[in-house]
């Protein structure tokens, strides 16, 4: 249902760009694209999954992009990138919280915490652009590289029975903090290759907007440390993946051409 949220700005521009352009036979010439050489865009995507009420995702993708055109139907792209990962609150799993101990007055209870944590990259690629009119379309691919710093810990929690507020109600202990008993750190490198997909419309001689569909094939390096109690473990694991954490439809571009 999510992805079928974020699909629809898509489906709205195509549909409205093509039946403009089925009625529009001598378009005005303030709103004709005319060819420049650069462009740049900023990824508006978060905000509309935001005003669709999209909810919690995975990931959410904050972007800019610069695009050198070298003719009317190809260009060079260079964009900077930085993923949201919302791990906490992207399918929470029912068993981060475990009771340890319990007595008449005491619970302890042990909980798995992942914070959010930001993933950069930058993605370089080479895109074909195709159309008549002025809705144009394209496609190409891009060589993405990322670098990640992410954390989880276990910790344990004090929490006494209040009589006050009810027979079955605990509260946290206040003037102590949380047991971490267990913590990763991990440090991820990635490389891999992003094909995509899109359509571009005019708004005026120097303004577009672009909404695009991609995914990531990537393949990545974790290098992660372990630490419990006094004891700490190194090592090292690789994965490939068909990543789709920031969501099908994970780029709708404001344009500013000049």
């Amino acid at each position: 249902m999510k992805k079928r949220r974020i699909l629809f700005p898509l489906f709205a521009i195509v549909v409205s760009a093509s039946a403009q352009e089925g009625t529009d036979f001598s378009p005005k010439s303030d709103t004709v694209p005319q060819f420049k050489k650069n462009e740049i865009s900023i990824n508006t995507a978060p905000i509309f999954r935001a005003l669709l009420n999209g909810g919690s995702a995975q990931a959410t993708r904050f972007s800019a992009t610069y695009k050198r055109n070298l003719t009317s139907k190809s260009a060079f792209r260079f964009s900077i990138i930085a993923d949201m990962m919302n791990q906490n609150s992207y399918h929470p799993n029912p068993w981060n919280e475990v009771i340890i101990l319990q007595t008449d007055s005491v619970l302890i209870k042990q909980t798995t915490v992942s914070p959010s944590y930001v993933s950069p990259h930058v993605n370089i690629g080479y895109e074909r652009l195709f159309g008549k009119n002025k809705l144009k379309w394209f496609y190409g691919t891009d060589l993405t590289l990322g670098y990640s710093k992410s954390e989880s810990y276990k910790q344990n929690k004090t929490l006494v029975r209040d009589t006050a507020v009810g027979p079955n109600a605990w509260v946290e202990v206040m003037d102590t903090q949380a047991d971490i008993v267990y913590k990763t750190k991990t440090k991820a490198f990635s490389v891999g290759i992003s094909p995509f997909f899109g359509a571009k419309y005019p708004l005026s001689k120097r303004f577009s907007i672009s909404a695009q569909v991609a995914v990531d094939l990537v393949f990545q390096k974790s290098q992660v440390v372990e630490t419990k109690g006094a004891t700490t473990r190194k090592f090292t694991y690789s994965t490939f993946d068909f990543n789709q954490n920031t969501g099908i439809v994970n780029d709708i571009s404001l344009i500013y051409k000049f």
